[in-house]
């Protein structure tokens, strides 16, 4: 007489059943995970931007310029523009590279304190155009997570 192996319909409900306690008991971590990685990759895209432009002022040897909403508005904003003024007259011509930037999904720049109020502007030597001294930037994620980003004087991004 053979004996037939393998699992009852009961153990395999009962497995099943196990799993899916374990993954609701993860889910609210996974969630709290993904908000950490979102305001992470905002600072990092920030960050990285900051930079890019500071080395386009250098290697271009043209003014760029960050702009971060309007004077009048510079809070929870989710797009920005990288302007590299080849003829230095201030204006984003047709001609001249503009890069339009998105924040990364679920994230937003709630803050932008800067001087003057909403752009970072890098001369040909890669620090801030004269009478700007640079500033905080403050994102946040959809679960009001913040995080921050500090611009000095010279140009330089940094972390608090």
């Amino acid at each position: 007489m053979r004996k037939e192996r393998g699992f009852t319909l009961v153990e395999t409900m009962i497995v099943l059943v196990i799993a899916g306690i374990v993954m609701a008991m993860g889910l609210p971590a996974f969630a709290s995970y993904r908000s950490t990685l979102a305001i992470k990759a905002a600072r990092n895209q920030l960050n990285e931007d900051i930079r890019t432009a500071r080395q386009f002022a250098v290697s271009r040897r043209a003014p760029v310029f960050i702009r971060f909403g309007t004077t009048s508005s510079t809070t929870d904003l989710t797009t920005y523009t990288i302007h590299v003024d080849s003829n230095g007259d201030g204006l984003m011509n047709n001609n001249e590279r503009v890069i339009k930037r998105t924040m990364p999904k679920n994230t937003r720049i709630s803050s932008a304190s800067l001087t003057p109020a909403d752009t970072l502007g890098f001369d040909i030597s890669g620090i801030l155009i004269p009478g700007q001294t640079g500033g905080t930037l403050i994102m946040a994620n959809s679960k009001n997570k913040y995080d921050t980003l500090l611009v000095s004087s010279a140009g330089i991004v940094y972390r608090p």
